[in-house]
């Protein structure tokens, strides 16, 4: 990551005709600054950050915006190592090991109630296989051993419902089998249920509705199967069997519905995976086609994020053996348009609004992202969480996105008219006009209005504030916005305390975006108190005023 690229402005929410969201602070640790996506058929695929060392059949669970990755297989061998992904800025950190020296692939993994529970794996070659039962607290970065599961095994299907943790079939020691056992975190105990009626390994799993799905995997050869199991009457249902049968698949579940992806086996292709993504709707007992996976691999999990995202880490991409950093996303359509709300585009730093090529912009309104997401390295993406702005139809840089705002860059050479259009997941909603002008002058505030106290650094980008103010002579940064594409032509004005300060320097702020940069020297004779006034002048357009403490 860029030093200084990468900040979230004191997550406290900024109210713009009814919206809540984040403004933009830039230069001291301040920015909202905010992945390529294949489209076809229902849904887009977004590719992510990827997984951070090469791997295959690895297990993960989500816990609010985090993905849990856990095991699997790499070069090396079977891997122990938690791997933790965060939806917000797109980046891996790594967490406490599970404590299984030697490590596990094929893991059982499903969270519940903010934790983590590994129940039970194998590595795959030897005769290992465990029953034990880990439970990891992300506060804490701690894993604690609970009971252990009656029916040790691995590559089974595994979900989470009503605060219990369901695992159907998987490989034991010596074979595929049908079993099926829930644990209950909360008493610390499981409980034998009727087994699943057919007996398979590397099936996928989820929970929707109040029920239990087994679908797919393998026994020697591959299966459509897709049973049903009903806490409430204890039985198991056969339902409409999955299109493509396979096994060492995928899936997670979005909108009631549960879509299922990858796997290996016979798919006609040389690499022996699957692409397709397919859709089980339990009100309707049917299946339909989504957008296909762009990179195909098996021995993966999907992890469900916030109930409208999920993130698929890891992956062997040709059946067997082999390893993979791939990491995508899945998106589905929203229910309704993204909307930007009327008088909803303002200029970032003033949300005044005026805006100028290339000058960093805010949007507010709904359904425009399904999670929220900043960018987190250059350059910046014209898509995150599958949403996209398009200016005059040309896709906008984008800093961040959110339900409810999306902070993005004017693209440089915009020319009025402009319109703005939010797509999601290839869904448009309506155009709103922008209020181009060549120049829009904007300083940033720490209030994050355009008010008050100003972003305005000394030179050794410490604050100017009340506690550390500026003298007279002393060389100043000022961070702005909106000067428009005649930067190296016509030089600003900047008055502080109603006098004309001399400019040490103008251009884009270095490593940033849409942020511009203009260096002073405090004038001589200006009243010294906690709040003198900052202005500055471009092209007969002048910028909301700041305030810095001189002495």
């Amino acid at each position: 990551m860029i030093p200084g690229l990468v900040f979230r402005l004191f997550p406290i929410p900024h109210r713009l005709g009814g919206g809540r969201g984040y403004s933009l602070f830039p230069g001291i640790a301040a920015f909202v600054w905010m992945a390529s996506s294949a489209v076809a058929q229902i849904g887009v695929w977004e590719t992510r950050a990827p997984f951070p060392l090469e791997a295959t059949e690895v297990a993960a669970a989500a816990v609010g915006d985090k993905v849990y990755v856990v095991g699997g297989l790499t070069p090396a061998g079977s891997s122990n190592r938690l791997f933790i992904y965060d939806a917000f800025t797109d980046t891996w950190r790594e967490g406490a090991p599970l404590p299984l020296p030697g490590g596990v692939d094929h893991a059982n993994l499903a969270a519940v109630n903010g934790k983590v529970y590994f129940v039970g794996g194998i590595r795959i070659g030897s005769d290992f296989v465990t029953g034990r039962t880990f439970e990891y607290d992300p506060a804490a970065n701690t894993w604690t051993e609970r009971a252990s599961m009656p029916t040790p095994r691995g590559a089974s299907g595994v979900a989470a419902l009503d605060g219990r943790i369901y695992v159907a079939g998987g490989l034991t020691a010596s074979a595929s089998v049908n079993n099926f056992e829930a644990f209950d975190p909360a008493a610390n105990s499981w409980v034998v249920l009727p087994s699943m009626p057919t007996a398979r390994d590397h099936l996928t799993a989820q929970a929707v509705g109040g029920k239990f799905y087994a679908i797919a995997g393998r026994r020697n050869d591959n299966f459509r199967a897709n049973e049903e199991y009903d806490p409430a009457t204890n039985r198991w249902t056969v339902r409409a069997p999955i299109p493509t049968a396979r096994g060492g698949l995928g899936s997670g579940t979005i909108g009631g519905r549960i879509q299922v992806f990858g796997g290996e086996g016979p798919s006609g292709t040389p690499e022996g995976t699957f692409r397709q993504n397919e859709e089980y709707d339990p009100v309707t007992n049917a299946w339909r086609s989504l957008a296909p996976m762009p990179t195909p691999r098996h021995g993966l999990y999907g992890a469900t994020v916030e109930g409208r995202r999920i993130f698929v880490p890891s992956g062997g991409p040709v059946a067997g053996g082999f390893f993979s950093t791939a990491h995508e996303a899945f998106y589905l359509p929203p229910a309704t348009p993204p909307a930007i709300n009327a008088g909803g585009i303002v200029n970032a730093a003033s949300f005044e609004a005026a805006v100028a090529p290339g000058s960093i912009a805010t949007l507010f309104g709904t359904s425009l992202s399904p999670g929220s997401q900043i960018a987190s390295r250059l350059p910046l993406p014209t898509q995150m969480n599958a949403t996209s702005v398009l200016v005059n139809e040309v896709p906008a840089p984008l800093l961040f996105a959110g339900p409810d705002q999306i902070n993005f860059q004017i693209p440089p050479g915009t020319q009025a008219p402009a319109k703005v259009v939010v797509r999601q997941a290839g869904v448009e909603g309506a155009p709103r006009p922008l209020l181009l002008e060549p120049a829009a002058p904007a300083l940033f505030s720490v209030s994050r209005d355009g008010r008050g106290q100003g972003a305005v650094l000394h030179s050794n980008g410490q604050l100017v504030s009340a506690a550390n103010p500026a003298v007279a002579g002393e060389a100043l940064e000022i961070y702005c916005t909106g000067l428009g594409e005649s930067l190296l032509l016509v030089v600003p004005d900047v008055t502080i305390g109603g006098r004309r300060a001399d400019i040490l320097f103008v251009g884009n702020a270095p490593g940033f975006v849409g942020l511009n940069q203009v260096n002073v020297r405090v004038p001589a004779g200006v009243t010294p108190g906690p709040a003198v006034p900052v202005r500055l002048n471009h092209l007969g357009r002048t910028s909301n005023e700041v305030t810095i403490a001189i002495r």
